[in-house]
């Protein structure tokens, strides 16, 4: 009895694309795909607080990016620097090009904080007013005795004793070299002019990558043709040349697979009409899963596109097998066909989409939605072949004897009865390969192997970390309490001891909200040491009629003074004077918790600095070591996942064809899968988490290809070629995929291509298992 009828299945076929059309023609048109680094990252398991000031710490560095013009002299440095400011605000990129520090905000901030200057004392005048009071005398004679006291002597009547001058010169803890109003920093044989840049959005959409790229490379060409060098970095850029990398992948591989199709398809058809086909089967699987993921996941990121682009290979499959059970068929039935072929693509349809179900148990978005992706393009190839190829397919005939079958003749007959011939010392040797392989695999775990990057982008972002500790590190420490009185007291115990281990050399430095602004209890703690060390003792009158003042002048300051006993400077006052930067490291009160980040630089004592943890409300925040935990743990539970996919499919085979001979075609992927490891081990490829995803998929694989030749019974030969043709466009997608430069999709095309090649060896030994 006929089940098919071509054309009703045909029509129900064309409806299903006419509404994925439809979705797609809504979809496609708004801003759906993702290109930033931090979107391939698992949503942040940790708290909520810690997940926030996470994030905040994202935004700024996601949109911050450092330029440095470097010149034999500073005065040429600057020259380039200035020609570049123009170049990089015609570009229309930035809502901020920052090449003169800005004076006129310096200047609002000194005059709002002023009034409070009795109340703001940096933490070395407050040691050295506690040691010794006469030492802080002896130190403001000598900088105003020195080349520097010209610049101090406008402030002297307002503060003769600089004590303000030194708390907002300690809000620069970098203390930068000045020229024209710019930073200069020196190193060996260069002087190097400074321009900050900030970004319109964190998030650019491709084009506008593509442009800032193309504007890094323009403007690095400019300064090198006028003899100078220029130094980019900062997470935009790294963003922009991951793109980058990865459009051209898609293109490689899309290209690369769809050519080799191609020619394949044409040299062992010799008709135009299984290209179209295929095409057509890919094609749809392909705009159908692009616009499902769409839907699913609102946006898609760009390296799932690159991993899409491959399955273009895997897509193919369902039609082959359909094309290839007409070979020497002279009244072949596409109907007919499809029933006897049907089961053995139903099988691979499902274990192929099952461990593509694996990925979609990953916690990282980037595998959630390769998984999705694949899953839905391979289950509409397969519609498509099965509800539209009958009728697309009636009156075809394929009667000659493609080259191709010469090869799949030997591969089918000779080398299964050689390798039974041969086993036992054939086994001893596989055994052996795949021992010494799987011995020296090192487990990788690292979360930045996400991230492609020239090797000379890495060098120069550790060049511009030497010459200027402007960039936080990424790990930080997140500071809370009860109140603000609570939260000020624990971060200052965190700063007490972070400035410790700076002296042991274990961080440059750190910055923290209570480092610039005291609490109230502090700003009275000041004022009262200022009374009972300087203005209630004969120093502070001493000092003045030292350096010439009047009676009125010392009666004026007292005045001043005691005026000031009851001033408070509250933190949003403070918050309004600070930089975006400084503002980045409060996260408020809310809900009776008061929460700031401490940011650090220059770290090289990881260990030291997380023992900080112990401290009363702190928390260390290592989203690097955390991710790279998470890669680790999930590593642990995909193997036991690769497992369990064998145990289930060994069960749905057993039931089906016996336990023996279900045990017989999981030898296919299991050796398969023994192999690719193996492989890594001897190549000293990366191994990691996405190494046992691409195992996965090479168990639906190596099933798929088993199966059809257990159940090929004396279409052996049609069988073989099918398998042949499908093994070689799916080696030709995941094979280029193990060009790409980013180093876990070289891994993951690496493993699965070897183990295709490894499930094609094997495949034609279940003949021999079922007619045993």
């Amino acid at each position: 009895m006929n089940v098919y009828h071509p054309k009703v299945t045909a029509w129900i076929w064309l409806l299903g694309m006419i509404v994925i059309s439809v979705l797609g023609a809504q979809v496609l048109t708004r801003d759906w795909l993702e290109t930033g680094f931090l979107a391939l990252l698992p949503a942040s398991e940790q708290k909520p607080e810690i997940a926030k000031a996470i994030q905040q710490q994202s935004e700024l560095i996601n949109r911050e990016m450092i330029w440095l013009t470097g010149a034999a002299t500073s005065r040429q440095a600057i020259a380039q620097a200035q020609q570049l400011k123009l170049q990089l605000k015609q570009s229309k990129l930035f809502n901020k090009v920052l090449l003169q520090f800005p004076q006129q905000q310096y200047i609002k901030q000194y005059q709002k904080l002023f009034p409070y200057r009795y109340q703001l004392l940096d933490a070395q005048t407050r040691i050295t007013l506690n040691n010794n009071p006469s030492d802080l005398i002896k130190q403001t004679r000598e900088v105003l005795y020195s080349p520097l006291g010209q610049m101090q002597a406008a402030n002297l009547e307002r503060d003769p004793l600089l004590l303000f001058s030194r708390y907002f010169s300690a809000q620069d803890p970098l203390k930068l070299n000045l020229e024209q109003g710019m930073v200069i920093l020196h190193d060996v044989n260069k002087f190097w002019a400074l321009l900050l840049t900030d970004l319109e959005d964190s998030n650019l959409p491709l084009d506008k990558l593509e442009i800032l790229l193309n504007l890094v490379n323009g403007a690095t060409a400019h300064v090198q043709g006028s003899g100078g060098e220029l130094m980019v970095s900062g997470m935009p850029l790294f963003t922009a040349y991951g793109a980058h990398s990865a459009k051209q992948e898609i293109s490689t591989v899309g290209i690369g697979s769809s050519a080799g199709i191609i020619l394949l398809l044409l040299a062992t058809f010799r008709s135009p009409r299984p290209l179209l086909l295929s095409t057509l089967a890919i094609g749809s699987g392909m705009f159908a899963a692009l616009v499902l993921s769409i839907l699913f996941f609102t946006k898609i990121h760009i390296l799932t596109l690159v991993f899409g682009a491959s399955l273009i290979g895997v897509a193919d499959d369902y039609a082959q097998h359909l094309l290839c059970d007409s070979l020497g068929e002279k009244n072949w039935n596409p109907r007919r066909g499809l029933h006897f072929i049907l089961p053995g693509l139903t099988v691979g349809l499902i274990s192929n989409l099952l461990s593509y179900a694996g990925l979609g148990f990953s916690p990282f978005p980037g595998l959630q939605q390769v998984a999705v992706f694949s899953a839905m393009g391979l289950l509409v190839a397969w519609l498509t072949v099965v509800l539209l190829f009958p009728l697309l397919l009636k009156g075809f005939v394929f009667n000659h004897e493609p080259g191709l079958l010469k090869l799949t003749g030997y591969w089918e007959q000779k080398w299964p009865a050689w390798a039974f011939k041969n086993k036992r010392w054939l086994s001893l040797v596989l055994l052996v390969f795949i021992a010494g392989g799987c011995w020296r695999l090192i487990p990788q775990d690292d979360v930045r192997l996400l991230q492609s990057a020239p090797a000379e982008l890495t060098r120069t972002a550790n060049k511009i970390r030497q010459l200027l500790s402007l960039s936080r590190d990424s790990q930080f420490f997140l500071v809370s309490g009860t109140d603000q009185k609570d939260w000020h007291r624990n971060e200052q115990q965190l700063l007490n001891s972070l400035e410790a281990l700076k002296q042991q050399q274990a961080l440059q430095y750190y910055e923290g909200i209570s480092h610039y602004w005291p609490n109230a209890d502090r700003q009275q703690e000041n004022y009262r040491l200022l009374k009972q060390t300087l203005y209630d003792s004969a120093l502070l009158k001493q000092y003045m009629n030292g350096l010439g003042f009047g009676k009125e002048a010392v009666k004026t300051e007292l005045k001043q003074f005691a005026g000031s006993a009851h001033k408070e400077l509250s933190l949003p006052e403070w918050l309004k004077t600070a930089d975006e930067s400084k503002q980045q490291l409060w996260l408020g009160c809310q809900s009776g918790h008061c929460q700031s980040i401490v940011a650090l630089n220059g770290i090289k004592n990881l260990p030291a600095l997380a023992a900080l943890h112990s401290l009363p409300g702190v928390v260390w925040v290592d989203q690097v070591e955390k991710l790279s935990s998470l890669f680790k743990r999930y590593r642990i539970r995909a193997s036991a996942l690769l497992v369990s996919a064998f145990s289930v499919v060994w069960l749905g085979l057993g039931l089906k064809f016996g336990w023996g001979r279900a045990l017989g075609i999981l030898s296919v992927p299991l050796i398969s899968l023994a192999v690719a490891l193996s492989m890594l081990g001897w190549f000293g490829q990366l191994f990691s988490l996405f190494n046992l995803f691409a195992l996965l998929l090479v168990l639906g694989i190596g099933v798929d290809y088993a199966m059809f030749f257990f159940m090929a019974g004396d279409r052996r030969t049609s069988t073989s070629l099918a398998v042949t043709v499908s093994a070689l466009t799916t080696l030709l997608a995941f094979g280029l995929l193990s060009v790409s430069s980013t180093e876990i999709v070289h891994a993951f095309g690496f493993t699965v291509a070897i183990g295709i090649v490894t499930a094609l060896m094997c495949a034609p030994l279940m003949s021999r298992l079922k007619a045993e």
